[in-house]
């Protein structure tokens, strides 16, 4: 016996099992499920997520002195979106400005319709200078890793041509 739901019939015994080497087949099988919901439920963003134009791009800076790598940051955009995956900066150059320089050349490089620039990070470090460069908290995910260590996302409303709102 089982139940139903809306063009399915489920067994009322299901089997879930759990694998370390999912098959490309499997994998890509799940992938279009979902593709096929999201485009059913939200078809206009997915249209435009279609376009050549709006496909991410992928941005990456480094700074370097002496010819030694003392900082970069990774980023990508989508529509008016810029997300900051990962920056650093070594450990002997902090608090001398290359991370404001490395998010200076962020905005100098990104699209003219990016509006909103939005950075997570471990709480370890990194949140001094988002605020000192005009970041929000946006949000705080607690014990993000297991390890009781909490995660801060930080948003910065951009102005026209990726420049802060109201001023340079």
């Amino acid at each position: 016996m089982g139940f139903v739901l809306p063009g399915y019939s489920i067994p009322a015994m299901i089997h879930i099992s759990t694998t370390d080497a999912l098959s490309e087949d499997a994998r890509q099988s799940i992938c279009d499920e979902l593709r096929r919901f999201n485009v059913e439920n939200n078809g206009a963003f997915f249209a435009a997520w279609e376009l050549p134009a709006m496909r991410r791009g992928r941005c990456m800076w480094w700074l370097a002195m002496g010819g030694r790598l003392i900082g970069g940051l990774l980023a990508e955009t989508q529509f008016a979106w810029v997300k900051v995956s990962i920056m650093t900066v070594v450990e002997s150059a902090r608090g001398r400005g290359i991370g404001s320089r490395l998010l200076a050349a962020r905005r100098g490089r990104q699209s003219s319709g990016v509006q909103v620039c939005v950075c997570g990070h471990d709480g370890v470090s990194g949140a001094g200078i988002l605020r000192k460069v005009g970041y929000q908290l946006a949000g705080r995910l607690e014990d993000w890793d297991s390890h009781g260590h909490a995660k801060f996302f930080f948003v910065k409303r951009l102005g026209e041509g990726g420049q802060p709102a109201g001023g340079p």
